[in-house]
């Protein structure tokens, strides 16, 4: 994952740094100069905690997704994610590839307004996703402990979502109604199935805002 802040980093090396140069002071003359820019260190560390969205990761959401889009063109998510959050992200990314297929199926034409909904919600999820997964405290606005409990959950639900819509998609291939398509027409004989898909829908958009 890349749960890190740049804080963090510069803490880490100025410590470090110390380190060496206290024990090393008196051996090698760049002892003194290594505790030098150990303390600068933990100086700049301690004023990039204070303002941590100036710096360059960890800015915003919109910046981790570019960064991450940027990786996965050059040098591959691979080299880039560990190899179980990819391998996290690859299923969540599956559940939301059978939403995108299952809309593009005919039985949606003419229903606008929920399938618009429905690629909205399911699009914030993933992105969500994608943010709580890779990003930073200051991204994902959650601890990490509070982001794993969150992802779990958002990628179960996000899976419901998927085969719900599938189950709609299938009851609505089944129901008789005049001018099939692209006439607008709520899919009422098709109550049970939009039911459950309406239940998922504010499951998801209420964790998708708090998140």
């Amino acid at each position: 994952m890349l749960r890190y802040e740049a804080s963090h980093l510069l803490a880490l090396i100025g410590v470090i740094l110390l380190i060496l140069g206290f024990f090393t002071e008196s051996l090698i003359r760049f002892g003194g100069t290594m505790i030098l820019v150990g303390w600068g260190l933990l100086g700049l560390a301690f004023f990039a905690t204070l303002g941590q969205d100036r710096l360059v990761y960890g800015k915003s959401r919109s910046r981790l997704i570019r960064q991450l889009d940027e990786v996965r063109r050059s040098v591959g998510l691979d080299d880039a994610i560990l190899p179980e959050s990819l391998e996290f992200l690859e299923a969540a990314a599956q559940q939301w590839e059978r939403v995108e297929h299952s809309l593009q199926s005919h039985v949606w034409e003419g229903q606008d307004q929920v399938k618009a909904r429905i690629d909205a919600v399911a699009h914030h999820t993933m992105e969500n996703i994608l943010v709580l997964e890779c990003g930073t405290i200051t991204e994902a606005g959650l601890s990490d402990l509070e982001a794993d409990q969150t992802l779990a959950d958002m990628a179960a639900n996000l899976s419901i979502l998927a085969d719900r819509v599938d189950a709609t998609s299938a009851a609505m291939m089944t129901y008789p109604r005049e001018h099939f398509d692209s006439t607008g027409v709520a899919a009422t004989g098709v109550v049970p199935e939009m039911d459950s898909l309406e239940e998922i829908l504010q499951t998801l958009g209420s964790t998708t805002r708090s998140a």
